[in-house]
């Protein structure tokens, strides 16, 4: 009974303290946030066609933030924004994407992050103006799951293409 109590209080200690996916990378000093989704029995070229598709309906223009997508090497990087709303005006964070592929899974890297809005311009996420950091990373960490969640779910979801 004591380990189950335990248990419980300390995962309410652990769990903010690994929440963050938006980490300070030590020798670049940039911010990035980096994964693997793991999918059941999908082969590396459908996620890298799948995931192309995804780019193409969630971004503006995928001709435009695509600039690379090399299916001999499974590869994609994607240079885009996705629009936001912070203190009660929209805002949008720039990214840098690398989607990698392998069987069943598929790795993500967003780096090069910055944020814009018509009263603040361009700040880059380790600018020192940009003083209000932590609502903005903490912003761009739900839109990155949101984002992430979503791939996931398309690739699930439209893995058969024979219709």
């Amino acid at each position: 009974m004591k380990q189950s109590i335990f248990g419980i209080i300390f995962s309410f200690f652990v769990i903010p303290l690994f929440g963050q996916t938006i980490v300070k990378d030590s020798i670049s000093g940039k911010y990035q946030s980096e994964g693997v989704v793991v999918f059941d029995s999908i082969k590396a070229d459908m996620i890298f066609t799948k995931a192309k598709e995804w780019i193409a309906i969630n971004y503006k223009s995928a001709n435009d933030v695509i600039q690379l997508a090399d299916k001999e090497s499974l590869k994609i990087i994607v240079k885009g924004n996705f629009k936001t709303s912070m203190f009660m005006k929209d805002v949008w964070i720039a990214h840098t994407l690398i989607l990698d592929f392998k069987d069943n899974k598929l790795r993500y890297f967003y780096s090069n992050f910055s944020y814009y809005s018509s009263g603040s311009g361009s700040l880059e996420f380790e600018s020192k103006s940009l003083g209000f950091k932590k609502s903005v990373i903490k912003t761009t960490e739900k839109n990155l799951i949101a984002s992430i969640d979503d791939l996931k779910k398309y690739i699930i979801q439209n893995r058969k293409s024979d219709w």
